[in-house]
């Protein structure tokens, strides 16, 4: 069993190429820890996840990345596609190689009001490729939607995720926003079904300028 512990600083810069076409990339500076353990096989998918969080030692490396997205407007319609951990950074050794996968997704959405209908937005996102984690193979198709009403005062989401490979787990999503003045949210989502990984409920505040 392997485990990978990573913290990275990134830099962004989002340059408009052309009306309506604007591009972003962020360089990144990772330091990724690697650690090793045995496992006999046992163990879940969960118990596997804790157990290493809680290995020690290991060997750390740093790596420069990069990731990159371009997105494209054309009235009430957006298009985007966003591609992570370009370069495949390795923190493992020669004996045990260990490279974050490079993520390649795609998606458009739709804002009626940008075409003179009410606020709603509908999106649809996809891996383009599968990809390697902890708990196996990733390629996720995800829709999602967002309604505001009384001002854009209070808004409401509901979406699902669905892994086409792999474990092929499905997660149901649902969310909320309130203003509670001007620039100022109160938010808070709930994630069911899916992976271990992803079941799970969070309130945060955000702010707007």
């Amino acid at each position: 069993m392997r485990s990978l512990a990573a913290r990275q600083f990134g830099l962004t810069v989002v340059q408009s190429i052309l009306p309506g076409v604007h591009a972003g990339a962020t360089l990144k500076y990772v330091r990724g820890t690697v650690r090793v353990a045995t496992d006999d096989g046992s163990r879940s998918d969960t118990d596997l996840l804790d157990a290493g969080e809680e290995l020690e030692g290991g060997n750390a490396s740093n790596r420069f990345d990069l990731d990159a997205g371009l997105m494209v407007v054309a009235g009430p319609m957006r298009f985007g596609a966003v591609m992570r951990n370009i370069r495949k950074p390795d923190f493992g050794t020669d004996l045990t190689p260990f490279a974050l996968p490079r993520q390649t997704r795609i998606g458009a959405a739709i804002d009626a009001e940008q075409a003179g209908g009410p606020p709603f937005i509908f999106a649809i996102d996809a891996d383009v490729r599968a990809y390697a984690t902890g708990t196996g193979d990733r390629r996720v198709v995800a829709i999602g939607a967002e309604q505001w009403f009384w001002t854009k005062r209070v808004a409401v989401r509901g979406g699902a995720r669905f892994n086409t490979v792999g474990a092929e787990e499905r997660a149901a999503t649902a969310g909320g926003s309130v203003a509670l003045r001007n620039g100022l949210y109160l938010e808070g989502y709930i994630v069911h079904g899916g992976s271990e990984a992803e079941r799970g409920w969070g309130i945060g505040t955000r702010v707007s300028f």
